[in-house]
C-alpha cells in the first residue's frame, strides 16, 4: 500500500513540475485586495504542494488514532490472558484438591511428585 502511495505522489508531483514548467508567463493575482504578478504555473505547483501536505498531516493524524487503538487492544489482550492464566490455575486447585492424587497417577507416583 505505501509504494502505490508513493507511485501516485511521484506521478501527481510529475505532472504538477511538468505544468509549471509549461506555464512561465506572469500575470497579476489578486486575492481579495491584495495583488502580486505570479505564473500560473508556479500558483498550480504551490496549491498542489499545500495540498499534498495537508493529505499528509491527515494520514498522520488517522495513523496516530490507529496507533493508539492497537496499543489500548494489545493491553486489554495481555489483561485478558493474564485473567485465563489465573482462571485454569483456580479450575486445577477446585479439581484437584491438596490430598487427592493427579488424574492418571496411581498414590505412589503422586508422592514422587
Amino acid at each position: 500500500m505505501f509504494m502505490l502511495r508513493l507511485l501516485i505522489l511521484v506521478i501527481l508531483l510529475a505532472v504538477l513540475i511538468v505544468f509549471a514548467l509549461s506555464n512561465t508567463d506572469l500575470e497579476p493575482i489578486w486575492l481579495v485586495s491584495f495583488g502580486w504578478h505570479l505564473s500560473i504555473g508556479t500558483l498550480v505547483l504551490g496549491v498542489g504542494v499545500l495540498a499534498l501536505l495537508f493529505g499528509f498531516l491527515i494520514g498522520l493524524i488517522g495513523d496516530m488514532q490507529q496507533r493508539s487503538r492497537a496499543r489500548r487492544a494489545e493491553q486489554h489482550v495481555r489483561t485478558l490472558e493474564s485473567q485465563l492464566v489465573e482462571l485454569h490455575q483456580r479450575l486445577d486447585r477446585l479439581q484437584n484438591p491438596a490430598g487427592s492424587p493427579l488424574p492418571g497417577t496411581t498414590p505412589a507416583q503422586s508422592e514422587k511428585v
